[in-house]
């Protein structure tokens, strides 16, 4: 009897998470070629809400490969009204002991608005051929 009114009570606490929304993410990964981050990558974030605010994160996959400590690139931002930020952006990825293949995320936005409904896109480029990435993406979560 107490694990069926637990189960119940766990499955009415589920629904009621399902049911509050909480935090939602959109998530795009682009594979490099050759396990070598070097040509510009370009995601794309359909944009509804205009009212929300979002963190803006970089995530990047790497291998034992990776050997640099700083990813220096420049990031070109184009909103759904075609107005452009341009800006330098380095990701500091830290060294691992076994340098296992891994997965970092980078806070780039935090708290943003997204003030105009309709597709973002966002251009990362790094400044020179990073050697072990295996692939980059761009995280958008919707609070």
């Amino acid at each position: 009897m107490y694990r069926r009114v637990l189960c119940m009570v766990m499955a009415i606490v589920a629904l009621v998470m399902v049911a509050c929304g909480g935090e939602s993410r959109s998530v795009e990964m682009h594979d490099t070629e050759s396990m070598v981050w070097c040509n510009v990558e370009e995601f794309k974030y359909e944009n509804s809400d205009t009212l929300s605010r979002r963190n803006i994160s970089i995530t990047v996959r790497y291998d034992g490969k990776y050997v640099a400590s700083e990813v220096p690139m420049t990031i070109l931002s184009v909103s759904p009204d075609s107005m452009v930020l341009e800006e330098r952006f380095t990701l500091r990825i830290p060294q691992l002991a076994d340098m296992r293949p891994d997965e970092n995320t980078f806070v780039y936005r935090s708290n943003v608005l997204l003030k105009r409904k309709g597709i973002y896109t966002f251009r990362l480029t790094p400044d020179e051929p990073i050697e072990g990435i295996a692939s980059v993406g761009i995280i958008v979560d919707e609070k």
